[in-house]
């Protein structure tokens, strides 16, 4: 019998999952964030270790198994590549290693046919796609400096610039004032703006930026409750994950076809249907027949498939059979 190991190490957790070659999970395991321009390359590959060491444990398996795929954020640019790959190599979790962009990965999850576009919401952003003949196209992803806005973080600057413009007068009033500062517990506005700006210096007494993060279930809390300016937020956000995803589209040619189109990432998880309505009209506004399908398995799922397509097992019944054994916490509930 041959193994297979996936990996899905993002900006916010590692995930990996073991397989034998007919597509039973045997084994899934966690780690830390592993995106190595944000924590560097030695904490990322210390989190992906433990990750795949956790899940070759549960599994009874000793490494190396037979192939790996690993999907990694922060693998955006050859030389993301010519750092990573060797590096993971090293590591001797498996024979063969091979490493995508975790874009890659996640659209191997959601897709049926194996083609199609994927927009990843998650602590960052990006959009990648592959046509049915086999050729790619994939954003940057590098934030700021290549164009994107529409993760996490970002959402989270937007939320605590809302409350800014709403204290000085800038802005209209928000539910996410209250929200914001309670979490925080902080006590005022001009609070928050000094503790933003301490941490940003590494000063004592200062808020980390990571601790943003912590703000975006708030923003789908106000917005739940009627908050305006949350709603717009979300409503920017989805516009401009169809606009990523029809930006794909158009450099594929898929705008007359009924491509999948899959919207993955944190962002996307649970009953968020003013994000997700926005992105489906924006892009359908490209690509009318477009099939666009919120992610229903963690993006991990994809990288044991594109294992298992490398060893040449991957058929209907492998992919049923990896999907009916995943354990409940690599499903994601319906929008």
């Amino acid at each position: 019998m041959r193994y297979v190991l996936g990996l899905d190490a993002g900006g916010t957790k590692t995930l990996a999952l073991v397989a034998d070659e007919e597509g039973h999970v045997l084994g899934v395991g966690r780690g830390g964030p592993a995106n190595h321009q944000e924590v560097g390359l030695k904490s990322a590959l210390a989190e992906i270790r433990r990750a795949c060491s956790s899940a070759l444990g549960e599994a009874g398996l000793s490494p190396p198994v037979d192939l790996a795929i690993f999907g990694l954020a922060g693998a955006d640019l050859p030389m993301d590549f010519e750092l990573i790959a060797p590096a993971v190599r090293k590591l001797g979790l498996a024979k063969g290693i091979r490493v995508e962009n975790d874009t890659m990965i996640a659209l191997r999850a959601g897709t049926r046919r194996g083609w199609g576009v994927v927009v990843v919401c998650g602590t960052g952003f990006n959009a990648a796609g592959l046509s049915p003949d086999g050729r790619g196209f994939r954003l940057p992803g590098l934030g700021w400096m290549s164009g994107d806005w529409g993760g996490g973080m970002d959402l989270a600057r937007e939320a605590v610039r809302a409350v800014a413009r709403a204290w000085d007068g800038r802005g209209r009033p928000t539910l996410l004032s209250e929200l914001l500062l309670s979490t925080l517990g902080l006590s005022s506005v001009e609070e928050l703006i000094s503790a933003l700006y301490l941490g940003q210096l590494g000063q004592p007494g200062g808020l980390p930026e990571e601790r943003l993060l912590e703000l975006v279930p708030l923003v789908f809390e106000a917005a739940a409750q009627g908050d305006d300016v949350a709603q717009g937020l979300l409503a920017r956000l989805g516009e401009e994950a169809g606009r990523a995803a029809a930006a794909v589209i158009r450099h594929l040619g898929l705008e007359k076809t009924d491509v999948e189109v899959i919207l993955a990432g944190g962002l996307f998880k649970g009953k968020r249907p003013l994000l997700f309505d926005t992105a489906a009209q924006t892009i359908h506004r490209t690509a009318p027949k477009a099939l666009v399908k919120r992610l229903e398995v963690e993006p991990v799922v994809g990288a044991a498939l594109l294992a298992l397509e490398g060893l040449g097992t991957l058929n209907q019944r492998a992919r049923e059979r990896l999907l009916s054994t995943l354990p409940p916490e690599l499903r994601s509930e319906p929008v």
